[in-house]
């Protein structure tokens, strides 16, 4: 039987294979085997590396290698991960037993050094303050031990090129296992196969999403990939199903500690090629709006689906990823049942496109000028794009002309910009207060108030459940209003009643 492998390793060696299947793989101390950026090899049975021998599977600009054993995997192999460029990029080990100091003096990896001695490897520490969560080796200590199966890095080469993976493979179940006791619960995960695995649903039935997304906060249900240049968010709302290539890392928000993140090892697959049948699909509608600054631009994402709501749809929306808090942004709030938190992606229902007023959420410094744009893909005929500005009494079409506006104040989330999709400005009823309006809560002893028009007064009442009402507090009516809860109250379920223009909206607050 060996022989009979020794053969097929030559032949390996010589010859470009698009597909090779064998029961068992058994690769001499003399042997090479190559598996190149366009093929893939799939082990039925087990592999058995001898000292000597060399098994490499490698990665270029468009294409990776792919390796998946079905049985037992013994000896070391490599694993050629191509890099694009010189920027930060998140990166997992597709071996196990990769050491980390190996890893960083191998030249070939051209790891670079800073002006403080750091290395270009560095893992995410989520106990750490904001702004510090990223830990780099350094050059005051050898860094000590392998890189963990599973877990995410952020690496950089000086160049773009290659990073040389070694190690032996897994061939069971890879399961992370969360922080505890930390209240940024983000963690940075990936690939540890030298094979890809599905991400999202779009054609598959099982992905590492769906697997996990029992575990992960409902509210950011989605992985959380960056470029180089910026995060980029894969979920359910993706039209196409994208893979996880071998040392692909990414960041998720798990719902609470000590949690499992699971890459089943089933769910490896081949790289999979471009399908060569044409097949027209229903086309999602979609807004990106952008907002300018300067010289730099900030966007957020709308899309439309018949399966989706205007509150919260875990596995669709995504809640913004922040690290330190930014000073120029723009994201959305829920449409319905909005709890403060800012969106990357919000997914809307395709049926009701002008009774969905977007709050967005800005965040920008006094006297400098923004300019809101917005791109349409795929709305129904007739629809523009309306930003309205409460605080101006503006509602300007944005569909094909960017607006710029001015703010004399520091700008710090919703409150004063809604968006509207609707066919003309007079189809936008003015002073819309049921939806338009938001209500949360803060804290046990704060609700915060959004939406409302900057002009008159509003009177909000708090009521027991069986009808008791235990505040009353008339405000002047601004675009976000903290209203003061009472002070020690009962925990429980309470109704809070807002009065405004003439319109009454309730809410059921919980405290607890």
């Amino acid at each position: 039987m060996k022989k009979k492998y020794a053969l097929i390793l030559l032949v390996m060696a010589l010859i470009v294979v698009q597909q090779t299947q064998s029961q068992d793989l058994h690769v001499a101390a003399t042997g090479t085997f190559y598996v190149s950026p366009k093929s893939d090899i799939n082990v039925t049975g087990s592999l058995e590396v001898v000292a000597g021998g060399d098994v490499t599977i490698s990665s270029d600009a468009a294409h990776s290698g792919s390796l998946i054993v079905s049985g037992t995997a013994t000896g070391a192999i490599s694993y050629q991960k191509h890099i694009p460029d010189g920027n930060w990029h998140f990166v997992s080990a597709p071996l196990e037993n990769q050491s980390i100091n190996a890893f960083i003096v191998d030249t070939a990896n051209s790891i670079p050094t800073s002006v403080t001695n750091n290395y270009g490897v560095s893992t995410y520490n989520n106990a750490n303050a904001a702004g510090t969560r990223w830990e780099y080796e350094n050059t005051s200590t050898t860094p000590v031990g392998n890189f963990t199966t599973g877990k995410g890095y952020s690496n950089k080469r000086t160049v773009a090129g290659y990073y040389t993976f070694k190690g032996t493979m897994a061939t069971a179940d890879v399961v992370v296992t969360t922080a505890s006791s930390t209240a940024h619960k983000w963690e940075v995960v990936g690939n540890p196969y030298p094979s890809f695995l599905p991400a999202n649903t779009a054609a598959n039935a099982t992905n590492i999403l769906t697997a996990n997304i029992a575990n992960l906060e409902e509210n950011f249900a989605y992985l959380n990939f960056w470029n180089g240049t910026a995060y980029q968010v894969v979920n359910l709302a993706d039209a196409t199903a994208l893979y996880l290539a071998p040392g692909q890392a990414f960041m998720v928000s798990p719902i609470a500690d000590n949690l499992p993140f699971i890459f089943p090892e089933s769910q490896q697959t081949a790289q999979v090629a471009a399908t060569t049948t044409f097949l027209k699909t229903e086309q999602t509608p979609e807004v990106i709006l952008s907002l300018l600054s300067g010289t730099v631009t900030k966007t957020t994402t709308l899309k439309y689906f018949s399966n989706t709501t205007s509150g919260l749809d875990p596995g669709y929306d995504a809640g913004t990823y922040i690290n330190t808090t930014p000073i120029f942004a723009i994201d959305t709030h829920l449409v319905s049942e909005s709890q403060g938190i800012d969106f990357t992606l919000q997914c809307l229902s395709n049926n009701n496109f002008e009774t969905s007023i977007v709050p967005l959420s800005i965040k920008a410094v006094a006297n400098e000028s923004i300019t809101f744009s917005a791109e349409s893909i795929n709305l129904p005929d007739g629809l523009k794009i309306f930003l309205e500005d409460k605080e101006a009494q503006t509602i300007t079409d944005i569909t094909t002309v960017s607006h710029q506006v001015t703010p004399n104040e520091t700008l710090n989330g919703i409150g004063r910009f809604y968006m509207h999709t609707a066919e003309s400005v007079l189809s936008i009823k003015e002073n819309d207060f049921a939806t338009s309006l938001n209500m949360y809560q803060t804290s046990n002893t704060n609700v915060r108030i959004t939406g409302l028009q900057p002009q008159g007064t509003a009177v909000v009442k708090l009521y027991s459940l069986v009808g008791k009402e235990v505040m009353m507090y008339a405000f002047k009516m601004e675009t976000v209003n903290d209203i003061a809860l009472p002070k020690n109250l009962a925990t429980g379920l309470y109704l809070l009643q807002l009065v405004a223009n003439g319109a009454k909206q309730t809410k059921k607050l919980i405290i607890e």
